[in-house]
């Protein structure tokens, strides 16, 4: 009777530790399966990254939004994608730019942010198509051709976000390359790598489930 009882423990405490076990394997399988997916996201257009040095005018480019300040002036990072912006132009590289941002509320207008800021730094207003509706990296993609009927354009970002805007841009069809904005460094820096990796899953599904 005591051998019987102590069998009958022991089978629940087995079929618990198994699916413990598959739980974990199948974990284990997602993670990898993810790491797979931001991979390429991320290195499937890296080699459309360029400096500029051999763009033959005319060109078009885009500067994408990246959250203002408190008084409503360009963020630091949205900064730097625009001052890249104006030394491209006057290098006479690029002739005309799309300033793609969010302007989802009264308040929240990157594009009029953009637009004010390239104008105090001599980039004249003919130089700028407003893109009042790129409410994110694949909107702001997906118009580049379904409103601005555009089979290419020169993506301009800082280099943690670019690879993974050409991935977007290019599989919409969109012959897109890239040039790198300044990057002075940010404080945030390590929260949007991170955030980079789940955009980038993001960004595979928005492409094969959309």
């Amino acid at each position: 009777m005591d051998i019987g009882i102590e069998k009958a423990e022991i089978r629940p405490r087995q079929h618990s530790f198994r699916f413990l076990r598959m739980c974990f394997i199948a974990l284990l399988l997602l993670c990898f399966i993810a790491f797979l997916i931001v991979l390429r996201v991320q290195t499937k257009y890296s080699d459309k990254i360029t400096d500029g040095a051999a763009f033959v005018p005319p060109n078009v480019g885009m500067v994408l939004g990246a959250g203002l300040k408190a008084k409503g002036a360009p963020s630091d990072i949205l900064e730097d994608r625009i001052l890249t912006a104006i030394e491209l132009y006057k290098n006479n590289k690029i002739g005309k730019f799309i300033m793609s941002g969010d302007n989802s509320s009264v308040n929240h207008n990157e594009v009029e942010a953009m637009k004010l800021f390239a104008l105090a730094n001599g980039l004249p207003a003919e130089a700028m198509i407003l893109d009042h509706a790129g409410l994110s990296t694949y909107n702001s993609c997906e118009r580049v051709k379904s409103n601005f009927s555009l089979s290419q354009v020169i993506v301009i970002t800082q280099k943690y976000h670019l690879r993974r805007a050409l991935y977007l841009c290019n599989e919409l069809g969109i012959n897109a390359v890239g040039v790198a904005a300044h990057d002075r460094g940010y404080i945030k820096q390590m929260k949007y790598n991170w955030r980079e990796l789940v955009a980038s899953l993001q960004a595979w599904m928005q492409i094969n489930f959309n």
